[in-house]
């Protein structure tokens, strides 16, 4: 993901080159260089769902106090699909809220957008095919002085550097969601769709009450090994989640739904339903 750009935009150039894991750049960022945090402010940081993972842990909240208090909602540009936007301070500049002079207060575990940059993400796809091809563009910012330095990278070593590329393999079922959803235009997907990628996007702690408080589990044929696994680790159920979301949007995916247990939960809500209505004719 990439921020949709600072608030001067005449003053941010998308260079117009495609670049590959193995092109190389020079740059550089650090305390002292005239530049330093001028990158942090009047952006837009869309947050994917393993940023707002992380940082939650970090601050110490839960999905829902996260959201909250950082972000606020808004959609993926050339879609439907509703985001959550890391909200910025209301200040001269709109600084983002983890910023100081010192530098980023949540380093460690800033979202995919500053790990990228001075790099932007796309992935091309064939979606007949197995195998796609990732490529990159530079974002140059008039104030920004890291291009001039001479530290070179090749984009892998940057992002590996950065660690992104363990944002993007954990995020890896939600882009693909985000990137078929953009290619193919306006997909009309309905309202509870809509309202399930948003909570599988941004709110872990109600997708595991989704899972593991209702029938959802009686849906599917799930080894319980892995069941299992995402109970006791939440990076795998991160993963469980958007890989669930990528089968239930585009039905991609090795889920297979156990027609038995559906047909008997479908019959349940019948019965109950004519239940309901017998008592409420019967009132009347």
């Amino acid at each position: 993901m990439q921020a949709d750009g600072p608030a001067d935009v005449a003053k941010s150039v998308i260079v117009p080159e495609y670049l590959t894991g193995q092109s190389r750049m020079h740059f550089r960022c650090y305390p002292g260089i005239g530049c330093f945090t001028r990158c942090c402010s009047g952006i837009k940081i869309l947050l994917s769902p393993y940023d707002i993972y992380v940082l939650k842990k970090r601050l110490g909240l839960t999905s829902t106090e996260f959201l909250s208090a950082y972000t606020y909602q808004s959609f993926i540009e050339k879609s439907m699909l509703p985001i959550p936007v890391l909200k910025m301070k209301d200040d001269e500049n709109k600084s983002c809220p983890f910023v100081s002079p010192e530098g980023c207060s949540v380093y460690a575990d800033r979202p995919l957008t500053c790990r990228y940059y001075p790099i932007g993400m796309g992935i091309m796809k064939q979606y007949d095919k197995k195998t796609g091809t990732n490529f990159f563009i530079k974002v140059k910012e008039d104030h920004c002085l890291g291009h001039n330095e001479d530290k070179e990278w090749t984009i892998d070593e940057w992002r590996a550097d950065q660690g992104s590329d363990v944002y993007d393999e954990v995020n890896n079922d939600w882009l693909e969601i985000v990137l078929k959803a953009k290619t193919l235009g306006n997909v009309e997907f309905s309202g509870k769709s809509l309202e399930l990628f948003y909570m599988v996007s941004s709110n872990l702690d109600d997708f595991r009450r989704f899972v593991f408080e209702s029938n959802f589990l009686k849906g599917y044929k799930i080894d319980p090994g892995v069941v299992q696994k995402i109970q006791e680790d939440e990076i795998e159920l991160l993963k469980f989640s958007l890989s669930w979301l990528r089968f239930t949007l585009f039905g991609e995916g090795d889920f297979i739904v156990d027609e038995d247990a559906r047909k008997q939960a479908q019959e349940k809500r019948v019965a109950e339903s004519e239940k309901r209505r017998e008592e409420k004719s019967e009132a009347s």
